[in-house]
């Protein structure tokens, strides 16, 4: 295992494929992302070590009744965890909180949120929605906020369905279950999809999914 590396542990493998290719691109070493929290214990188990475990409680399956944060707090008690998740509610904030994790960073945020929250919690700070003491009824935490961006896609003349769609490629859905969310056809869905690939000069829907989060769309659950 490299040492610094990062490992991802979420269900949206293709949100997770398309963060991974990301911070590459900033000179970080990313492990292949994991799915569950059973593929996350038998890659840990086997030695690897990250400094740093990106995961998205939401999804994960749970061992015993014990919290997913928690149970990868206790396989891999040295890494820092950052959170990322579509949840900021006080429960998921307060669950966050308790199981140690380091920060706590809207999955909607864009990517330059999301890269400066990991920068500051490999330098040790903690980072935190400016709102979670408040929401949680405790004093303010020694925690740097991260804004939340959920952009619309400036700078390619996306249209509204357009960013919308892209919003649920993020996601993982696919083009029938975009269809179904947005009530209109998957033909439709196909040409407004073609039509943003083009904008964008994505040629599949990871590179899609890439420039969609670096230009701060916001996943749609």
């Amino acid at each position: 295992m490299t040492s610094g590396s990062v490992m991802l542990v979420d269900h949206d493998q293709l949100f997770s494929a398309a963060l991974a290719a990301l911070l590459e691109e900033e000179g970080m070493a990313v492990t292949s992302p994991l799915p569950s929290l059973q593929a996350a214990a038998v890659a840990l188990e086997d030695g690897e070590g990250p400094t740093l475990i990106i995961a998205d409680p939401a999804g994960l399956d749970r061992q015993e009744e014990a919290e997913p944060l928690a149970r990868l707090r206790s396989l891999a008690p040295d890494a820092r965890l950052l959170v990322l998740s579509s949840d900021l509610s006080p429960n998921a904030l307060g669950r966050s909180v308790a199981a140690g994790a380091h920060g706590h960073v809207s999955k909607g945020a864009s990517f330059n949120a999301v890269l400066r929250a990991v920068k500051l919690i490999q330098m040790g700070q903690a980072v935190y929605p400016a709102m979670a003491a408040q929401a949680m009824g405790q004093a303010p935490m020694p925690a740097t906020p991260v804004a939340d961006v959920a952009g619309n896609g400036e700078g390619a003349d996306l249209s509204p369905r357009e960013t919308q769609i892209l919003a649920c490629v993020i996601s993982g859905h696919s083009n029938k279950a975009i269809a179904r969310r947005l009530s209109i056809t998957e033909s439709t869905v196909k040409m407004h999809f073609k039509n943003a690939m083009r904008k964008i000069n994505a040629g599949n829907r990871t590179q899609a999914a890439i420039w969609a989060m670096e230009h701060g769309i916001a996943p749609m659950a």
